[in-house]
């Protein structure tokens, strides 16, 4: 497992579907050999997530568009957490084995969290999500 420091803000609260944490658990263990980094991150996420049924509200989950800020960023940006079998550079997918992606899952709003890319510590706030 890849380690990853995390240095200034606590782990948000994450609640996850059962059909989105089962799938995307499957993702994780595939790619441990092309995406270390992602793979472990998105472990991590799953391990500490709380679950609920599929028809339960839950937070940010497959399929749906977050809008969101990266560290200070003047302009929030938006886009729809995918799969890896959606076109790579369609406008507006957030692929779930990406960095990005691997931090919305499951977060609420005006949650945020950090992350390690490329040696700096960003922070993803999500703003608002849920439409499809």
């Amino acid at each position: 497992m890849v380690p990853a420091v995390f240095p200034s803000l606590p782990l948000p609260e994450i609640l996850i579907n059962s059909d989105d944490y089962n799938r995307i658990m499957l993702l994780a263990e595939r790619s441990i050999d092309s995406l270390p980094y992602v793979s472990a991150y998105l472990e991590r996420e799953l391990q500490r997530a709380q679950l609920c049924d599929p028809w339960d509200p839950a937070g940010v989950s497959m399929g749906q568009r977050v809008l969101f800020q990266i560290d200070d960023e003047a302009r929030p940006r938006m886009g729809r957490l995918c799969y890896p079998n959606r076109p790579k550079f369609e406008r507006g997918n957030v692929p779930i084995l990406g960095a990005i992606g691997a931090a919305l899952i499951g977060m609420k709003r005006n949650a945020s969290i950090e992350w390690l890319d490329e040696g700096l510590v960003r922070t993803l706030t999500v703003l608002d999500y849920g439409w499809l």
